[in-house]
């Protein structure tokens, strides 16, 4: 009898814990513990040390090419528009024919475009290797969402999303570092060339480490046509799938438009070194980071318009605090939380599109999502290069922090929306 009720309190002890769910998420954890997800993340890790690389150093490297503020704008803006072109080819390419090819390839891409930025005469020819590293960027970083697609069981593919941001963040905080050092003492095209050998070595790995899995053609809903518009219109058709596209506009604008292109010269301007640039990045990316592994399994209990546009809102804020900043300390810590906010949104947006999608059409979903990005990629660096030319650099850090606030409003409305709509749908006979 005493020990029955032992036993019951033990069992009372766990349910009220509720350890069953910590249980549950270790469990998760130890499944991805295999050579399908570490290789990804180890590959996605290489790639963004190599992007990392020639964040800090880009705008910086294209002004001291004799580029004017405003013409750094329309150069930035090339990444956006090679990324509008090649994000959803190549990723219903990768539904033809199979990932590890087209992730392969993409690092191969890298490699090109930093040899091509290290040799570069004038600014003007840095329109070149920013196209070519658009495009190894589609090849590598949402298609590696949609390997995990492939290769990860549905019930554990948030925490998968989450460890696979958490390797590209890690990844982040060690390029800017390495590239701001290297320019530092030998120059930008040094810390290019530094990039190039990374991409090779990391070409190699995938070659040899990731897993081929290809498609069924019987299975494959856009052969025989590569572009199959109907599927498309289907994809884009979708509420989760607007709200995310949606998102990732308004992000990306704040992101490539502000953080990325002018930050830089803003924090040169106020007296801040170029290894100091890089820090605040790798802080920045270290920040991001941590917080995206226990994001993974969170993203799929959290409503993610609610999540995207809470986000989206601190973007806002952030994006003004550095307006009226010039603090190096205040400047990290303004990273460091924009950081984390868009560790948060990586995970949640990403999630959100590869369940909206199938195995057979995941890589052109992760293509229209990437497609999304890339109008505020393209757009927005134009616009906010005309702004920094005629007003200054606080003027497109304000501009930027108005346009993200209404995009949050957008997505959040959207998600309102496809929640009515869903709830009013007739059930499904199973």
């Amino acid at each position: 009898m005493v020990q029955r009720n032992r036993f019951e309190n033990a069992r009372s002890f766990v349910e009220y814990f509720n350890l069953h769910g910590v249980s549950g998420v270790s469990a998760t954890y130890r499944r991805l513990l295999r050579r399908e997800v570490v290789d990804i993340c180890v590959l996605i890790f290489i790639a963004d040390v190599v992007t990392g690389v020639q964040i800090p150093l880009f705008p910086l490297y294209t002004i001291s090419l004799g580029a004017s503020l405003g013409t750094l704008g329309v150069i930035t803006a090339v990444l956006g528009l090679a990324r509008l072109a090649s994000a959803l080819p190549i990723g219903m390419l990768s539904d033809r024919l199979d990932r590890k090819t087209v992730l392969v390839g993409g690092m191969i891409m890298f490699a090109l475009s930093f040899v091509a930025y290290a040799f570069a005469p004038n600014a003007a020819w840095l329109a070149v290797p920013r196209a070519l590293q658009a495009i190894a960027m589609v090849a590598t970083f949402p298609l590696g969402i949609a390997y995990i697609g492939d290769v990860v069981e549905t019930r554990d593919r948030g925490a998968a999303v989450g460890v696979y941001t958490a390797a590209m963040g890690s990844g982040f905080a060690v390029g800017p570092l390495l590239g701001s050092w290297v320019a530092s003492f030998a120059g930008y095209p040094a810390a290019y060339l530094w990039g190039a050998i990374i991409a090779v070595g990391g070409a190699a790995y995938g070659a040899v480490r990731l897993v081929r899995k290809k498609v069924v053609p019987a299975e494959v809903s856009v052969a025989p046509r590569l572009v199959d518009v109907p599927a498309l219109l289907a994809l884009a058709r979708q509420p989760a799938m607007v709200m995310a596209c949606v998102a990732n506009i308004a992000m990306t604008l704040s992101m490539t438009g502000a953080i990325f292109t002018y930050f830089p010269v803003y924090a040169r301007g106020v007296g801040i070194s170029t290894v100091a640039i890089g820090s605040l990045f790798a802080w920045r990316s270290i920040a991001s980071a941590s917080g995206r592994i226990p994001m993974g399994p969170l993203s799929s209990r959290l409503p993610a318009h609610w999540t995207l546009a809470a986000v989206l809102v601190v973007e806002a804020g952030i994006d003004l605090a550095i307006s009226r900043s010039a603090s190096p300390l205040a400047l990290t810590a303004l990273l460091i939380l924009e950081g984390i906010g868009f560790g948060v949104f990586l995970v949640s947006g990403q999630l959100a599109v590869a369940a909206t999608a199938g195995q057979t059409n995941r890589g052109a979903a992760v293509g229209l999502f990437w497609m999304a990005g890339s109008f505020g990629d393209f757009f927005g660096p134009i616009a906010l290069g005309v702004i920094a030319q005629a007003f200054g650099l606080i003027a497109v850090f304000q501009t930027v922090a108005v346009a993200v606030v209404i995009g949050a409003g957008l997505v959040a409305g959207l998600g309102v929306l496809a929640d009515y709509r869903s709830g009013r749908a007739p059930a499904r006979v199973p």
